[in-house]
């Protein structure tokens, strides 16, 4: 798979918090992780901060990258497109 990215540019560092990249986040996963790799919803992310994305009980980094995912979406995209393809307003 060739991974890109609308969020960064910068493959190498965790986009969260700049240590060093392990592990790439698809933001909207599950049955959408098809989406975020064909429109870019996919960012280099360190294992800690990819385990408190998926375990964290307060979801708020998982909230934030959302958000930041829909907004960098839609200055490229129409926001019917956004619903079209993840059915769900993270704003």
């Amino acid at each position: 798979m060739e991974i890109k990215s609308i969020l960064t540019s910068n493959f190498d560092v965790c986009y969260v918090c700049g240590r060093p990249r392990q592990q790439f986040h698809h933001i909207i996963g599950a049955a959408y992780r098809k989406k975020s790799e064909k429109y870019g919803l996919i960012v280099p992310i360190c294992e800690q901060c990819h385990r408190e994305v998926h375990d964290s009980p307060d979801q708020n980094l998982n909230k934030k990258l959302k958000a930041d995912a829909e907004s960098k979406f839609l200055m490229i995209y129409s926001f019917d497109t956004w619903m079209s393809a993840f059915h769900k307003n993270y704003l």
